[in-house]
């Protein structure tokens, strides 16, 4: 009886600081905003906001480090616009009656779109313009030798407004299922033709007969429109990106002060040393994660021990609070054994959550970076997430401060900070 009141009053505890470290670091989102607004990859904004975070580690961290790197933040997104190049291109090739050079546009489109969006790989990034990114991190040492690692992370860099949520987000489907699915149609009746020619028309035991063509010709021009729409699907602003991701790099540091106030109180960690981490580019297709797991895989003065990747996206409502177990539109696995550590320590906390692979379609977070480097990694979202359902404000200029529900950002915290604990206390 005894122990279950200790348990009961260390989680009010516990909740009351969370609370504290809720509010301060909501009003931290709000200042940031307000000083610099919006803050695209490559911008002024953006890398001062970084220097903003890295100034906040500063005080409560052994260590910390700005990285730079380069990327091409145009290429995340500009397979859109390829594809929408191509299509009336392949569309009249097709009703010129040369289907072999039809297939071969739509072959590159589509190529392009799998591994640019699909796969996340850097294709034709080249091709666009270079800017710089900048990555900020704070490290906290224990006090023992460093056996287990776990890096804390959100981003700081804000998307671009994406247009389809803010006209007419109902039609969000529609538009993308008629305009994807227009350009796959054309790819396959470019093969088809195409294969119809090779082989004489019916060797292999099938023909295309020509009003068939005719009617689908019709209807890939029907879909030209939709297709055209694509091309204006994000536009040039960012948002402010309150929730989407700011709100995850002030609660690292929020968490950074947290744990070295127990270790000048005498209760620093034993064996696990805490990365703190704001990561840029996100929202370009995850490069400034995948620049610091690629460059520090190896060095033990960073990423020591086993290495647990806690990554936080989109923290709007805890009533949507879930870890993810696949990442990349399902192509990375992230560990099932950390999220279901992280479900059972929020329902031990009194907290509604669960475990969900990524939907298709709907991208990728910084945790499959670390996967890809064999780390554990997941990703805990507050949010309804899929193709039909998400928060109202994702991507939109409303992803402001008053968005966020501030129970999300005390129940992560909490849920982060049982979770190290219990990675200390291994040992």
């Amino acid at each position: 009886m005894m122990d279950m009141r200790f348990r009961m009053a260390r989680i009010r505890m516990e909740k009351l600081q969370a609370a504290r470290m809720a509010r301060e670091a909501l009003a931290m989102v709000s200042s940031l905003i307000g000083k610099y607004g919006s803050r695209l990859v490559g911008t002024p904004s953006c890398s001062q906001t970084a220097e903003d975070l890295a100034t906040e580690f500063e005080d409560s961290c052994d260590k910390v480090e700005r990285e730079t790197f380069s990327l091409h933040p145009g290429a995340f997104l500009g397979w859109i616009r390829i594809l929408v190049v191509l299509y009336p291109a392949a569309l009249l090739l097709l009703w010129l009656s040369w289907p072999l050079p039809s297939l071969l546009l739509s072959l590159g489109g589509i190529a392009v779109m799998v591994w640019e969006f699909f796969l996340y790989r850097e294709v034709v990034d080249r091709f666009y313009p270079q800017v710089k990114g900048v990555n900020v991190y704070g490290i906290l040492d224990p006090r023992h030798e460093v056996r287990h690692t776990v890096v804390f992370s959100g981003h700081h860099d804000s998307a671009k407004v994406f247009n389809f949520f803010t006209w007419k987000p109902h039609l969000y489907v529609l538009r993308i299922g008629v305009g994807l699915g227009g350009f796959a149609l054309l790819a396959i009746t470019s093969l088809v033709y195409t294969t119809m020619e090779m082989v004489n028309g019916g060797l292999f035991g099938f023909d295309f007969p020509p009003v068939a063509l005719f009617v689908l010709l019709l209807l890939l021009t029907g879909a030209l429109p939709w297709v055209a729409k694509l091309w204006n699907f994000a536009g040039r602003e960012g948002t402010p990106g309150a929730g989407d991701n700011l709100i995850s790099s002030t609660m690292g540091v929020q968490l950074s002060r947290y744990f070295k106030r127990n270790s000048d109180m005498g209760n620093p960690l034993s064996h696990t040393r805490l990365v703190f981490a704001s990561f840029d580019g996100e929202e370009a297709g995850l490069r400034g994660a995948r620049h610091f797991f690629s460059t520090h895989r190896s060095n033990d003065q960073v990423l020591g021990g086993d290495v647990h990747h806690f990554n936080v996206d989109c923290p709007y409502d805890a009533k949507h609070l879930f870890f993810l177990t696949s990442d990349i539109n399902g192509s990375v696995k992230l560990s099932q054994e950390m999220a279901t550590k992280c479900v059972a320590i929020a329902k031990s906390m009194g907290y509604d959550a669960f475990s969900q692979p990524i939907a298709f379609l709907t991208g990728g977070t910084d945790a499959a970076e670390a996967a890809k480097c064999g780390f554990q990694a997941v990703t805990l979202m507050a949010m309804p997430w899929g193709n039909r359902e998400r928060a109202s404000v994702y991507h939109t200029p409303d992803d402001l401060p008053e968005a966020i529900d501030i129970q999300a950002v005390e129940e992560t915290l909490s849920i982060a900070i049982r979770y190290i604990e219990q990675v200390d206390a291994q040992d």
